[in-house]
């Protein structure tokens, strides 16, 4: 196996990771959307049709503040914007989860389709 074939499946594990916490509530579904754009791109597929929805989410979600960002934020901004992330959760949480799933049978490691 070269070295790059060792980072992609590096990174297909850490892809089948994160949307396996998401599923388990173990990570925000909002952060692990972010991570799992930016990871799509190191496992050599960033237009792979499985990660259009969780691309659609990431794009929609964009403006919500999360992880350092949130302490460069007032308080009433962020009870706001929690608000709204939330109700957008409520609405959208059923296809996050079910594009994870997707996520994990096309990239699981011992699945070999890619």
């Amino acid at each position: 196996m070269s070295l790059q074939e060792t980072i992609i499946e590096k990174k297909r594990s850490e892809l089948v990771a994160v949307a396996t916490a998401m599923i388990e509530g173990q990570m925000h579904l909002i952060e692990g959307a972010r991570r799992i754009c930016a990871l799509r791109h190191a496992v050599g597929q960033p237009e792979n049709e499985v990660f259009m929805p969780i691309r659609a989410i990431e794009s929609e979600t964009d403006h919500f503040p999360l992880g350092e960002m949130r302490a460069r934020c007032a308080n009433d901004y962020l009870q706001r914007m929690d608000d709204e992330m939330n109700r957008y959760l409520d609405s959208a949480r059923q296809d996050i989860l079910s594009a994870c799933k997707e996520i994990i049978r096309t990239f699981s490691l011992s699945n070999d389709a890619t």
